[in-house]
This record gives structure tokens, C-alpha cells and sequence, in this order.
């Protein structure tokens, strides 16, 4: 998945990730409204791959992948 990925923006990111899910995720992380959102953090990259043959979005966070499929596809 990470070999064979190509980088996309966070708003391609977001038109193809549930929105709930990664603003879940974003508070877990610390992010905030009124402190530094994940949007601002020049540390996170977002991706799009393939996984067992399923096409894949994805954000890199600190080495750490976040992988999103859509619902009932994993």
C-alpha cells in the first residue's frame, strides 16, 4: 500500500473519507478548534493507494498510517 501510493490534498482526502470519522480521529489526536488543526500540521500527508485490491485513502501522522475504506469494503 505505502510502495505503490501517490500523494493527494486534504480536500481530495476528505471527498473520499467519512468527514465523522476523521474529525474523530483529529480530536484523539489532539487537534482543536481554537488550537492547531490537523489541516495546519505540515507533518501530516495524505495518500491514496491500493489495499487487497481496494482502493484506499490515507493520512501519515507522525510514521503512522490511518487507513479509510468505504463502509463495508474492508
Amino acid at each position: 500500500m505505502i510502495d505503490d501510493s501517490t500523494e493527494v490534498t486534504r480536500a481530495t482526502f476528505l471527498r473520499h473519507v467519512c468527514r465523522d470519522q476523521v474529525t474523530s480521529i483529529e480530536r484523539l489526536l489532539g487537534y482543536t478548534p481554537g488550537g492547531m488543526l490537523m489541516s495546519q500540521d505540515s507533518h501530516v500527508t495524505y495518500h491514496k493507494s491500493k489495499l487487497h485490491g481496494k482502493r484506499v485513502y490515507y493520512f501519515r501522522h507522525s510514521a503512522i498510517e490511518y487507513v479509510f475504506t468505504r463502509e463495508g469494503e474492508a
